[in-house]
């Protein structure tokens, strides 16, 4: 009998408690509704950090005493998007390799990917934050920012900066959880440090005075102390094929070169993701400041319906990668059916419901005696009807997207999004948007549900093809484990 054969009978009984209490394992039982109650943490999850954004957009615009905090802080939010979203398709890449490992019942392989991408995130992390502390301003000029808000703008990008390599740890022991079926911690973990965000804004804003820089500080200490509770829970769980273990933490070439693989199309994909809101966020820079605080509003709000459907990317990467891994191509498919039709009506229904309560969840962020808050609401209830009436479509796409790098492709998805979300997008600002017809904020969001409707079309034929193809769905797997 192999090791990893003797490993996997004794992490069947080492963690059969685990499995009944906090792990989802996707590759047996009832996959439809396994698949809810996997989703449901992560929602959950998602829904109480866009809360939290919230929460700091309120008390610096209503609490700060400076009428341009919120737009300057709304100002960097693609520019910080950016960046996360860096961060969380690397991570991605580590979630595939791990999600794969676990399914196939590969312990060596699945502890040498956690130690890998633990040790990887710091070093990733801190490159990170110096290249965001020496492009902060640079960026923000180039996004057109407003004289008026550029100062502020700078300062509280430089604090986010600082926290970047909390948040690739974090974002790093997430998805290595959320890949064994873990997702309940990230959010206990979550809520924890969210709350104690809001405590601390309210402290500095109100207490001490502060403005954009006690919200970016409160966001730092926040997103350390969720580091080192996700760090500390992989450690207890050292004993476990896929806990940590501080004198193994190190790089293999090997495990590094999947992680990437899987991890560099996501980042880029994200990346460019990035980069066409920025396009689109300098398009809003050039109208009054009554839009930019309007983006930045129903963004918050609409956030919440994002992350919502967003959980279905990492609960259709998660069921695909872990049925790859275990070789059960029927159950491969299920998932993608499965994830495609929760998602859609979830995306309508909790859309509408966002819309139906658009005006009175926009009326908490505006200070009642600003002369421009009528105007500020009506702009954002504009671009909250475009879009929450049509997120679902972005959903289809994100479950699309999950199900496919699941099963291993990378560059196809990258290609698809890159094309037909950042590409149509850039070349509507560059030519529709001139026209007087669309040269408005409506005009410019018009092209939010087009560019997810085109991309979601393509990546369903991608996907078709691929499930064609995936017949002895593990096999090049299990020849790589036993390489190690």
């Amino acid at each position: 009998m192999s090791v990893d054969k003797v490993n996997s009978s004794c992490r069947a009984g080492k963690e059969s408690e685990m499995i009944k209490s906090d792990k989802r394992d996707l590759t047996e039982g009832p996959l439809f509704f396994k698949i809810i109650a996997f989703a449901i943490p992560i929602m959950l999850t998602g829904i109480l950090q866009s809360l939290y954004t919230m929460a700091d957009n309120i008390v610096v615009g209503k609490f700060s005493g400076d009428p341009n905090a919120l737009a300057a802080v709304g100002s960097t939010s693609s520019l910080v998007n950016l960046i996360i979203n860096m961060l969380i398709g690397i991570s991605a890449g580590a979630s595939i390799v791990v999600s794969h490992a676990y399914g196939a019942r590969q312990d060596r392989m699945l502890s040498r990917a956690v130690h890998t991408a633990m040790s990887f995130s710091v070093i990733g992390g801190l490159s990170f934050m110096l290249v965001a502390l020496l492009v902060s301003r640079p960026a923000l000029a180039l996004m057109s920012t407003q004289a008026a808000l550029i100062d502020s703008a700078t300062l509280y990008m430089r604090i986010i900066a600082c926290g970047i390599p909390a948040l690739a740890v974090y974002n790093f022991a997430a998805a290595i959880l959320r890949s064994v079926g873990d997702s309940r911690t990230p959010l206990y973990i979550l809520s924890s440090s969210g709350l104690i965000n809001v405590i601390l804004n309210l402290f500095f804003v109100i207490i001490c005075g502060m403005s954009v820089d006690g919200v970016a500080y409160a966001t730092i200490i926040s997103q350390y102390l969720s580091a080192a509770v996700a760090t500390g829970v992989l450690v207890k769980r050292g004993s476990l094929s896929y806990g940590l273990r501080f004198k193994e933490l190190g790089i293999d070439g090997t495990i590094l070169g999947r992680i990437l693989r899987f991890g560099i199309p996501a980042s880029l994909q994200s990346s460019l993701f990035g980069i066409s809101n920025v396009i689109i966020t300098s398009a809003i820079n050039g109208f009054d400041q009554a839009v930019i605080s309007a983006k930045t509003i129903a963004g918050n709000i609409e956030g919440i319906i994002y992350v919502t459907l967003n959980s279905y990317m990492h609960a259709s990467m998660t069921a695909a990668g872990q049925n790859f891994g275990a070789g059960k191509r029927d159950r491969i498919k299920k998932s993608v059916l499965y994830c495609l039709i929760q998602v859609t009506v979830i995306g309508i229904v909790g859309g509408c419901i966002m819309l139906a309560f658009g005006e009175g969840l926009a009326n908490l962020f505006v200070d009642p005696l600003d002369p421009a808050k009528d105007v500020v609401i009506a702009r954002a209830m504009d671009q909250m009807s475009i879009l929450l009436t049509t997120y679902f479509i972005c959903g289809i796409m994100e479950s699309l997207s999950g199900s496919l790098r699941g099963l291993g492709y990378s560059i196809s998805p990258m290609v698809m999004c890159i094309g037909g979300v950042c590409g149509l997008r850039i070349l509507w600002v560059l030519t529709a948007f001139r026209l007087d017809t669309f040269h408005t904020p409506v005009g410019l969001f018009t092209i939010y549900p087009i560019s997810w409707t085109v991309t979601s079309v393509m990546l369903a034929l991608v996907l078709v093809f691929a499930l064609k193809k995936r017949k002895n769905v593990n096999k090049d797997l299990q020849k790589e484990a036993n390489s190690l």
